[in-house]
């Protein structure tokens, strides 16, 4: 409780002092756009020549800065444009807009990043950016570039094996990731079966992975968040783009709807899988079908010089009927409307409304008197009022207020035929209202130290939908509890409140030119939970929220590393340590039922973990071969009474080594060739250590109530791929381009789990099967292009 005091009082000495030294100031502020398509640039960088004052744009291309009176040359710089100088007399509040050409000399040259590379010394906060431009220069399975799986060839982010939803960073779970399109969560990210990411390449401008080092202004996960932002569209021109695949064709439009005013952009994409089945002449392969698609669109519109207005909206659908027996569907739907304000130079505002929804079913079909379709979903309603507050050019403030409803239907089962004696099922729905309020400081005390410092409170509320039973759960630990004192609450009526403080520090202090040491403290807290005892989470898992039964989970975490530039900023290299204790943590008793459960509480079991490693990283910007090479040293813990005899186990996603090697390699101006290469310690797997006979069969049993005592084999994998541009004829618009890939070129059959059965020739013996998602070289061809 000091602490917070203590906190609160340094909020309040750093506001007035600020605000005092800021009347002394005028300010220049503006826009820094793509001078071609008038796109935002998030994070270029607005420096004044002869001193070390500098500022970035925010992520609406944003920036403000605040100087005594007098004559200033403005240096504005973007990686990949060329730099604009400028010549201001400054004696009063200043607006400058500038809009940055692409310099022409990177049109023929690999470009492995579009944000700066001081970045790497001079952010106190690690974050981990990703651009399309390089996310689309990498080994694409099937032809498809893939936003998330780019992000696991980063030190401290993996995945539990091919196929796998999601990702896992620092020792969390899939679920303790928040994935942010346009400020709307997704809550299942991959389609067809985890082959493709929910993110369409050609929509989407950037990316930023905050990894558990996040600023006070995101929450609502443990481990990360990653904050992806669609393109606003061109308000120059029309320019159309696509590409066709071998399983799936994408589409793009962009354009002004009013020149230099408003602009929108519209990308469609879909598999034509079920098409090519249709074509077969064997009913079995016929009368399947399996495709999805998405759709994504974003209108912009400049109000008036200080308003500005975005609408956006993302809906995706998965379908894989098999032969009219076997249904699955999933699919996301978001929608984002954002208003930014100018209210003055030094302050910026945002107030976004903002609709979620993930839905899923299930249908079984094949005996009509068995049949039955299974539906559930999530819906979250939220409202966001943003301020970023520039007081001056040491200081950045941002601050504001959140406010979410989350309406989950875990499942409703109905019979799909008359002749179905499958009994109508509606499990009871779950209701929840999280608050939050933050303040995050970003401040330079010097040239050699700068932090940025926060603070966010968030209340959760447990609400009844509908009229809701609650029980208390007794039994004993490690076996299923049945529910007793059973209370009954009215629909809307609040059943339980959670409070939690976040408070989030990191600093950074420079060793020299190009090195500096940073450091971070953090507390994360989570008030929704995946529901799942699988390896890797499917569309179908459940989530539900912290409840009277279930409590948020809740990680604290240092961090520190060392990070250099060498060879003027050519090279770039990090080695980062990190420890996170976690509590709270959800698993389950052995044999659990975790859909269509009524009494769902009584099978889970709640207990502490812990998280631990080392991240080395080393990342050549430039020239004709560059890349990148990361290594992460880890463990991930559980200690859950009830399982593993309360001892510590490793997580199922626990990966003691994981290497991965990323290389862009210019063969000529027109033809880049492209390598990953992972490596990783194979995951934990619960196996049998035991067995005996009985009438002559082998029964497994595990003796010692053994979690995870096995590890499946390592991993290793090889993608390559080549991109053959065309060569572009003066005066003309169109380009395009052929990209070969080979996924999985070493031909190895990676295990994804392991388990033991009966031997066919000899019922007395047990063998170990290998299940592997993917067991051969899988070539692809896919035609990109633009005009």
């Amino acid at each position: 409780m000091k602490f917070i005091k203590l906190f609160f009082m340094a909020l309040l000495f750093t506001a007035m002092q600020t605000t005092a030294y800021a009347q002394k100031k005028v300010t220049i502020s503006g826009y820094l756009k793509d001078a071609v398509s008038g796109e935002s640039l998030a994070g270029a960088l607005v420096t004044v020549q002869g001193t070390a004052i500098k500022a970035s744009a925010n992520s609406y291309g944003f920036y403000s800065l605040s100087l005594n009176s007098g004559s200033y040359k403005v240096n504005y710089s973007y990686v990949g444009y060329q730099r604009e100088e400028h010549s201001l007399v400054l004696r009063r509040d200043t607006a400058v807009n500038v809009n940055l050409n692409p310099a022409s000399n990177m049109m023929n040259e690999v470009v492995v990043s579009t944000v700066s590379k001081k970045d790497n010394v001079n952010k106190p906060v690690n974050i981990a950016p990703l651009s399309m431009v390089e996310v689309k220069q990498l080994p694409a399975f099937l032809g498809e570039a893939d936003l998330i799986r780019s992000f696991q060839l980063l030190p401290g982010v993996s995945t539990v094996g091919d196929g796998a939803s999601g990702f896992n960073v620092r020792g969390g779970g899939v679920d303790q990731n928040l994935v942010l399109l346009d400020e709307a969560p997704l809550y299942f990210t991959s389609h067809l079966f985890n082959l493709f990411s929910v993110a369409n390449p050609d929509a989407v401008k950037d990316a930023a992975l905050y990894k558990t080092e996040m600023p006070a202004r995101f929450g609502g996960r443990l481990s990360s968040v990653l904050d992806t932002r669609m393109k606003d569209g061109n308000n120059k021109e029309w320019n159309f783009a696509g590409g066709l695949g071998l399983i799936a064709s994408r589409f793009t439009a962009e354009g002004p709807i009013k020149k230099d005013k408003s602009s929108m952009i519209i990308s469609a994409r879909r598999s034509y899988t079920d098409i090519l089945t249709k074509q077969s002449s064997d009913p079995d392969i016929k009368d399947n079908s399996i495709y999805f698609y998405d759709l994504s669109a974003k209108l912009n519109f400049t109000l008036s010089d200080k308003d500005r207005l975005f609408i956006s909206g993302y809906f995706g659908k998965d379908h894989i009927d098999a032969a009219k027996m076997f249904l699955l569907q999933w699919g996301n739907g978001t929608g984002t409307i954002r208003w930014n304000h100018i209210f003055n130079p030094r302050l910026f505002s945002n107030t976004s409304v903002i609709y979620s929804d993930y839905k899923y079913r299930l249908g079984a079909y094949q005996d009509p008197a068995t049949s039955f379709t299974w539906d559930a979903s999530i819906v979250d309603y939220s409202l966001k009022n943003a301020y970023s507050w520039y007081p001056d050019a040491r200081n950045t403030i941002y601050f504001g207020i959140e406010a979410g409803l989350h309406d989950f239907m875990p499942g409703t089962a109905k019979p799909a035929s008359e002749s179905s004696i499958f009994n109508f099922t509606e499990m009871p729905g779950q209701r929840a209202a999280d608050y939050n309020l933050y303040w995050d400081h970003e401040i330079t005390l010097s040239d050699v130290f700068s932090a940025e410092y926060g603070l966010r409170y968030s209340a959760f509320q447990s609400l009844a939908k509908g009229e809701t039973k609650i029980s208390d759960y007794e039994g004993v630990t490690g076996e299923r509890k049945e529910p007793v004192n059973t209370r009954t609450f009215s629909d809307w009526q609040s059943i339980k409140w959670y409070h939690n403080l976040q408070p989030r520090l990191s600093f950074k202090v420079k060793t020299g030119e190009n090195a500096s040491v940073k450091a971070s403290l953090s507390r994360t807290a989570q008030n929704l939970h995946l529901v799942s005892n699988t390896i890797s989470s499917s569309p179908l898992d459940i989530w539900t929220p912290s409840s009277y039964n279930v409590k948020p989970e809740t990680a604290d975490q240092v961090s520190a590393g060392y990070f250099r530039n060498f060879s003027n900023n050519k090279y770039e290299a990090s080695a980062e340590v990190y420890y996170r204790k976690l509590h709270n943590q959800m698993d389950f008793i052995n044999g659990a039922e975790t859909l269509l459960n009524e009494d769902l509480p009584g099978d889970m079991l709640f207990g502490d973990g812990r998280a631990y490693g080392s991240e080395f990283y080393i990342k050549k910007n430039s020239g004709r071969l560059n890349g990148w090479v990361s290594y992460t040293l880890s463990r991930t813990e559980r200690k859950i009474d009830g399982i593993n005899n309360n001892e510590y186990y490793p997580a199922k996603y626990d990966k003691t080594h994981s290497l991965a090697v990323v290389a862009v390699y210019e063969l000529k101006p027109r033809i880049i060739l492209s390598g990953t290469y992972n490596f990783a310690s194979g995951i934990p797997a619960t196996l049998p250590d035991g067995r005996f006979e009985f009438d002559s069969f082998p029964v497994q049993y595990n003796s010692g109530n053994f979690r995870n005592n096995y590890r499946i084999p390592s991993y290793h994998r090889l993608d390559l791929s080549a991109t053959f541009k065309k060569k572009p004829v003066p005066g003309r618009k169109y380009t395009s381009e052929w990209v070969v890939s080979m996924f999985n070129a070493l031909n190895r059959r990676n295990a994804f789990s392991l388990y033991l059965r009966q031997n066919e020739d000899s019922m007395s013996e047990l063998e170990t099967i290998r299940f592997s998602m993917f067991g051969s070289i899988i070539p692809s061809v896919t035609w990109n292009f633009k005009f």
